[in-house]
């Protein structure tokens, strides 16, 4: 147990303090008001992002990215859930006015927060790990995402179990002389290493999409969508600051801006998962859902960076390129995935150069 937990355990006083009122000594009532609105925020956020996700994967509405953001989401209600019990009553009031009792039903409360917060944490960044494996073909860029996603991954492992055996096989709410690991230690680490996977987050699609044969606003339009992940990283900053408060004798009071800052951490998590979604469909509305130039709905840029294609010649002696014969290897993908099943329409009725963009998109 922290130093500080147990002897606010042996001098916690017996009387309880009362009702919703927001003071300086009770902080409660606004921390479960913050934390219900970032719930019906993010549920509006996820309902969007499945709809946005159904209308441009027309026939394959659902994939494993969608699997993990919705995992994320599901334990991020949990670690709101957390917040709301009444277990939970004791963040944001002055610990003078907590009986022993309470303070140890607080503690397991805090003690399911932090393991669901590292798992809807780690959740959510899988989530874009697998969005960015979609986002270039390149070798390079692959072999880029795939040590982020293991970075990742071994992040989020780390995390929850030194959050959950930080006591060994003991709770930190227990007071019988048990010993515990450095945990202000432990929680700069996690808070650290969760900035620098952002930061990551956050360059791959910088590098990905800014040296693209495309036009600049374009450019800056797709990665200001990935750019979204700097709440995260600002959320955790916010994290880092307060950190010491939680390791005061009077932690459950001084503390309350790191228990803020984790709830907009969990909010801004899942926020910048279905973000980069939102690209998609924007790209959609504004050609119109569908151009007479491109029925299949691709939107295919060339990487700077690679030798230009081979161009054939045509019986005409002109150079020509189509889908069939251009070196997808040397090509970006940006795509809505619009109409390749439009008005009920079965692949085998859809034009060759359609039927051959779909097959190569399902690789």
């Amino acid at each position: 147990m922290f130093p500080s937990h147990r002897r606010a355990l042996d001098d916690a006083a017996a009387s309880v303090s009362g009702g919703n009122t927001v003071t300086d000594m009770d902080r409660n009532p606004m921390l479960q008001m913050t934390t219900w609105l970032l719930i019906a925020i993010t549920s509006l956020v996820l309902g969007f992002h499945q709809l946005t996700r159904f209308y441009i994967k027309i026939g394959r509405p659902f994939g494993w990215e969608d699997s993990f953001i919705i995992a994320s989401y599901v334990i991020g209600l949990g670690e709101f859930a957390t917040v709301l019990v009444p277990q939970n009553a004791i963040y944001g009031k002055d610990i003078g006015g907590i009986s022993g009792d309470e303070l140890r039903a607080g503690l397991k409360a805090a003690y399911a927060r932090d393991l669901l917060f590292v798992l809807c944490v780690g959740l959510s960044k899988l989530s874009v790990y697998l969005n960015l494996l979609t986002l270039s073909p390149s070798r390079i860029h692959r072999h880029m995402t795939h040590a982020l996603g293991l970075f990742v991954l071994v992040w989020t492992i780390t995390s929850f179990l030194g959050v959950a055996f930080q006591c060994r096989t003991h709770g930190p709410w227990d007071n019988d002389g048990i010993q515990c690991s450095d945990m202000h230690s432990f929680l700069n680490y996690v808070a650290v290493t969760n900035i620098l996977t952002d930061v990551v987050l956050i360059a791959i699609p910088i590098a990905i999409v800014f040296p693209l044969h495309m036009a600049l606003n374009i450019r800056l339009s797709v990665i200001a969508f990935y750019m979204t992940r700097a709440l995260v990283i600002l959320s955790t900053i916010c994290q880092l600051i307060y950190l010491p408060r939680l390791f005061d004798h009077n932690f459950t009071l001084h503390a309350f801006p790191y228990d803020i800052s984790m709830q907009f951490g969990v909010f801004t998590s899942i926020l910048a998962s279905c973000v980069v979604y939102l690209w998609p469909l924007l790209q959609s509305l504004q050609s119109g859902f569908m151009s007479a130039n491109n029925p299949e709905g691709l939107h295919e840029h060339p990487l700077k960076s690679l030798s230009k294609p081979t161009l054939p010649k045509s019986h005409s002696g002109a150079a020509t390129l189509d889908s069939r014969t251009r070196d997808r290897r040397e090509y970006i993908e940006i795509t809505t995935d619009i109409d390749i099943h439009q008005a009920g329409k079965a692949e085998a009725s859809l034009p060759p150069n359609v039927k051959y963009n779909l097959a190569w998109e399902r690789k």
